[in-house]
């Protein structure tokens, strides 16, 4: 199996090195979240109300401690509100972004503190909230309903400029939520580059594939011959009777271990404020589903090349079922027997 051997390490290759160097990217950027997280902690969180504008530095972390100079919110997002605060250090606007329980109470201190703007009490709420949370710049969204809310106050323009620090304290960005995801992604990273450092060094992707060659009795010059003109993609190389996938580990697929072909595009939009669209992405996947009935993905750059890809098996192995509708979906989960007896049905008209 010496040609096969060389063939299936040069696969392997084209599959382990990618995943090696994003395994490494992951366990930097976990040390790095790490790091970060403990010099926060190490400096410890400060009273953002002891700083005045040109003293707060955004980027960093502070907290504020029984607070409830808090008078109305400004936006808000599917999770949680924008508030407008004022820091009692130089009597400057700001934004403060709070959910969950903490912005309940802050709810509460804006009801209590509208009674004391119109006289009604002689006193500011006497709830408050203790948050920790990042100082950052606003955004343009953000930004311009923090403006429009102070125009509609009665502020001026120069009083806006004056009187405004156009920053928010967002408590959705705490050090524990960075310690948290540096640890996750560090221990990704390690587990990840192991695995992938594994199978590369002990050539256990190629030992797998030459075991299923043996046990389907396919011959290894062949299966050699096949590799070197197979028909490459971005993600999968095809030759006359099966296919390699490149994923998260390389994987030989027989055409007729297969009984169901399809394209599956996924569009994600992103919002701000769970309102405004920014953008959009989209994922293209060719999806190989196995008499076992496992699902075999195969990430494609558009949805053309998933075309080709469906097109190319078909031509091979035309007693597959291909494509994608409502009906073959309810089947495959109903009475996927039925497709496999299908599939041989047809497999046995076409020869």
């Amino acid at each position: 199996m010496g040609e096969l051997t060389n063939k299936l390490k040069a696969h392997a290759k084209r599959t382990y090195i990618p995943m090696i160097v994003a395994a490494a990217i992951c366990l930097i950027a976990g040390l790095a979240l790490l790091g970060s997280a403990a010099a926060t902690r190490m400096n410890q969180f400060k009273e953002l109300s002891d700083f005045t504008q040109d003293q707060l530095e955004t980027g960093h972390y502070y907290k504020l401690t029984d607070y409830n100079y808090i008078f109305d919110y400004f936006a808000e997002d599917g999770d949680g509100k924008y508030f407008l605060v004022l820091r009692p250090s130089d009597n400057q606007w700001m934004g403060l972004y709070l959910k969950g329980s903490a912005m309940k109470t802050a709810e509460q201190i804006i009801e209590d503190n509208d009674k004391y703007m119109r006289e009604e009490t002689d006193y500011l709420s006497e709830s408050t909230v203790s948050v920790k949370g990042r100082l950052r710049s606003m955004g343009s969204e953000e930004n311009r309903f923090f403006r429009e809310y102070l125009e509609t106050a009665g502020f001026s323009s120069v009083e806006i400029v004056n009187q405004a620090d156009f920053r928010t304290l967002d408590t959705s960005e705490t050090d524990t939520g960075m310690l948290i995801a540096g640890i996750v992604l560090t221990a990704i990273g390690m587990i990840w580059l192991f695995w992938n450092l594994k199978n590369f060094a002990g050539n256990g992707y190629v030992q797998k594939v030459e075991a299923k060659i043996a046990e389907r009795g396919m011959n290894p010059e062949q299966v050699a011959a096949a590799l070197g003109s197979a028909n490459s993609f971005n993600n999968v190389d095809l030759t006359p009777s099966f296919a390699v996938a490149h994923g998260m580990a390389a994987e030989l697929i027989p055409y007729d271990e297969l009984v169901w072909v399809y394209k599956q595009v996924h569009t994600t939009v992103h919002k701000l404020y769970g309102l405004i669209p920014t953008g959009k992405t989209v994922v293209y996947k060719t999806m190989l589903v196995d008499r076992a009935h496992q699902t075999h993905e195969v990430a494609c750059k558009n949805e053309a090349e998933c075309d080709q890809i469906i097109q190319y098996i078909s031509g091979y192995a035309p007693y597959l079922i291909a494509g994608y509708s409502e009906e073959i979906a309810k089947a495959a989960q109903t009475d996927f027997a039925q497709m496999v007896q299908y599939v041989d049905q047809q497999r046995g008209a076409s020869v």
